[in-house]
């Protein structure tokens, strides 16, 4: 073998060969045989492989025996140079210096750029530069040498010879299995690290698959809505997702993107259990990042449960989203403080989860109407949800003693939003049920307010319903009954001082702000009351109005107590007594209001609607007083009180603030507003006085008594002035009307 390399490479005139044996001559007659054959069997592939002007290197380079004096090949497979790109080239288009028929053993290394200047120029910052080197040795690393076809016909294969595990990786991922079904449109090496031949590592911020660029490249394709609706991709809009959720907004250069959670080239379904978004994979995936979150889930009672197999347990993507996951700061994002019991919800209220895995049914429902749950709903970003008390990744049952819900931990849990919470809180049951009869007192407490707001409020409407209808009777018939006037001006009398029309002006502000506030916690979703709660984001003005108010009106009813101590304040207790007489006259006067007794009773100076309405408002102000300051200074009341007390104070100030509030529609405002013989309003609120034709209508009784009153005293002002028998101190002239007192209370 060596000779025929010697004798191919040196002139035919050399010296003459050395005599030789008969056995030596056979030998080498053998060997030119051989070579004779070899070359008669590949000239048909030279033929078409190489223009004419090749055939002295086919002499040689045919022979895959013939080696160089290094023993390396120089053997070149015909057939594949006939499948080659370069196929119509002649040899010395790419190996230079060769001169004529012989050239040196070693020739200058082939210089792809002298035909693809494009390429490598691309090449110059190429990441294929740094490991193979920009002619030579770095374009057959991927091309091949004699042997190079079109790009398009080789696929994965040269990158594979590098990058063997990328390449299996990406041949067994949705893209590669697309792509070996036949599907033109899935993506390639090519379409995500770039041009061939300008292939740039991927910590280059330059580079396609760059992590900083890396969306961006996904999203030629992902971004394409008609491509994802043609290839029936499951969430067409993933890329616009992610690129609103705090991971794509982020100016983190480490924030997560596709490949952190999807992989760089193992891409699976979903429903593959090797993928890394597999279901049971997910926590793993989201850990790689967040690590603490992740070891606190795996210990949590989520954890283990999918750890056993519990598919159905809750992962991370359930509560946080998928694409758009969004900070728990975000008023939007299912883990904000005024939407993650609604997340929760989702499976703690869901009936087959619950009743699968034996879970206790009324969670949400107790909590929505907690104090917790109603500023929740308000929006309030500062109030207790369910993470507050029971975690948030590490989540565990409360007959763990590590749980923050465990009886010995609850009192320390609480007191991180109210500090001093005491052990007695621990004592009572958090998540109540007011209507269940396994809260004896609450459900108690709220069947008796039901029962009395129904029959007292029903009492008053039919009272007041009577009222209206005969009253619409009487004006009906007085359009057809003649004129019958009154002679003179009316006469005025003063029912309210100004004392009392300030406390009843305060006492009515402030009644109805603290209404409207209440309610607005109670009921944060109605458009009613809904701007209160939004303003600054949550409960803190509505808070402090309710408040407000609620100063006023104890302030208010103290100075009342300190009034009732003074001379007419005196007086007005005394005719604001009840007695056997009110229970005559609301007798007689319903038999009036319903046609059974012609004239309505004698009312004295305050009938039995004024008396009751006087003596609610006490009773009111007191219990919403006190359950109030319980509320209020909540801190406080939990370490003093046990929490079934907390709890039916809640209740109490709840139904307490409807019985009021539809008492004072139903009873006062009627009395006042909308009944027929004063509407549209009984101004004497505002200017403190009745005219005599309203007081001998409404008082009877107190009217007859001035009247006889103003007859004894005229009588006695006639005797004296005519010199008659002197007569003792009458009582005072309906000018002055010291039986007229104001209704204070109203």
């Amino acid at each position: 073998m060596r000779h025929v390399i010697e004798v191919a490479g040196t002139p035919r005139s050399g010296a003459a060969a050395p005599f030789m044996s008969r056995a030596r001559a056979s030998r080498r007659v053998l060997e030119v045989a051989l070579c004779l054959a070899a070359l008669l069997s590949a000239l048909p592939a030279l033929v078409r492989a190489a223009p004419t002007g090749d055939a002295p290197c086919r002499i040689c380079h045919v022979d895959a025996h013939v080696t160089r004096s290094d023993n390396s090949s120089v053997s070149v497979n015909g057939a594949a140079l006939a499948r080659s790109v370069h196929a119509s080239l002649s040899c010395t288009s790419c190996h230079l210096g060769v001169s004529g028929d012989a050239h040196a053993q070693r020739l200058p290394e082939v210089r792809c750029a002298r035909c693809h200047a494009a390429e490598a120029r691309l090449l110059e910052t190429s990441a294929h530069r740094a490991a193979h080197g920009q002619d030579g040795d770095g374009c057959r690393a991927c091309h091949g040498t004699h042997d190079v076809r079109p790009a398009t016909q080789m696929g994965g294969e040269a990158c594979a010879t590098c990058h063997a595990k990328e390449v299996g990786q990406y041949r067994g991922s949705v893209h590669g299995v697309a792509l070996a079904r036949g599907d033109n449109e899935a993506s390639t090496c090519r379409d995500c690290h770039g041009s061939t031949h300008g292939v740039r590592l991927h910590t280059d911020p330059e580079a396609p698959v760059a992590h900083a660029n890396l969306a961006g490249t996904c999203a030629r394709c992902h971004a394409d809505r008609q491509l994802m609706e043609r290839r029936r991709i499951t969430i067409p809009a993933a890329v616009q997702l992610y690129r609103a959720s705090t991971h794509g907004r982020s100016k983190d250069p480490t924030a997560a993107t596709c490949s952190d959670c999807h992989e760089s080239h193992a891409l699976k379904r979903a429903n593959d259990p090797t993928s890394s978004i597999y279901r049971a994979n997910i926590p793993a995936t989201c850990g790689r990042c967040h690590v603490r979150e992740g070891r606190e889930y795996s210990e949590g009672v989520h954890g283990t449960a999918l750890a056993r197999g519990v598919t159905r347990s809750p992962v991370c993507t359930d509560c946080h989203g998928e694409h758009l996951i969004r900070g728990p700061h975000d008023r939007q994002s299912p883990v904000a403080s005024s939407g993650i019991s609604a997340t929760c919800s989702n499976c703690h209220e869901a009936a087959g989860i619950r009743e699968t895995f034996g879970l206790p049914a009324g969670r949400l429902s107790s909590y929505s109407e907690s104090f917790h749950g109603l500023a929740a709903r308000g929006g309030s970003p500062a109030v207790a949800n369910c993470a507050s008390c029971h975690g948030y990744h590490g989540i565990r049952r409360s007959s763990d003693p590590l749980s923050a819900v465990a009886p010995a931990n609850l009192a320390r849990t609480c007191g991180k939003c109210h500090p001093g919470a005491s052990a007695k809180f621990a004592a009572g049951q958090v998540h109540v049920v007011a209507a269940s009869r396994a809260q004896p007192v609450l459900y108690w407490v709220r069947f008796i307010y039901l029962s009395l707001i129904a029959l007292t409020i029903g009492g008053m409407s039919l009272h007041q319903g009577l009222h209206f209808v005969r009253q619409v009777r009487l004006r009906f018939r007085e359009q057809f009954a003649p004129d019958a006037g009154h002679a003179g001006a009316p006469r005025w009398f003063e029912r309210m001082t100004v004392s009392e029309r300030i406390q009843h002006a305060l006492l009515a502000l402030s009644f109805f702000t603290l209404v409207y506030t209440g309610f607005a916690l109670k009921f944060p979703e109605n458009g009613l009351f809904s701007w209160l709660a939004r303003l600054e984001g949550g409960y803190s003005w509505r808070s402090v109005i309710h408040r407000a108010a609620a100063i006023v009106m104890v302030t208010v009813s103290v100075l009342h107590v300190f009034y009732l101590l003074t001379r007419r304040g005196r007086t007005l207790v005394r005719d604001l007594l009840p007695g056997f007489s009110d229970a005559r006259d609301a007798f007689e006067n319903v038999l009036h209001l319903v046609g059974r007794r012609r004239h309505p009773p004698r009312f004295a100076r305050f009938s039995y609607i004024e008396k009751a309405e006087y003596w609610a408002l006490v009773w009111g102000t007191i219990v919403m007083t006190v359950t109030g300051f319980i509320l209020w200074f909540e801190n406080q009341s939990l370490r003093n009180l046990d929490l079934w007390v907390i709890n039916a104070a809640t209740l109490i100030h709840y139904f307490e603030a409807w019985l009021a509030f539809l008492a004072i529609v139903v009873w006062h405002l009627y009395q006042n507003i909308a009944n027929p013989e004063v509407y549209p309003m009984n101004w004497t609120w505002l200017h403190g006085k009745i005219s005599g034709e309203q007081l001998r209508h409404e008082h009877g009784g107190q009217w007859e008594e001035m009247q006889r009153a103003e007859a004894e005293a005229q009588a006695a002002r006639e005797a004296q002035a005519s010199g008659g028998d002197t007569m003792s101190e009458a009582g005072t002239g309906p000018g002055t009307n010291s039986g007229g007192d104001g209704e204070a209370g109203t």
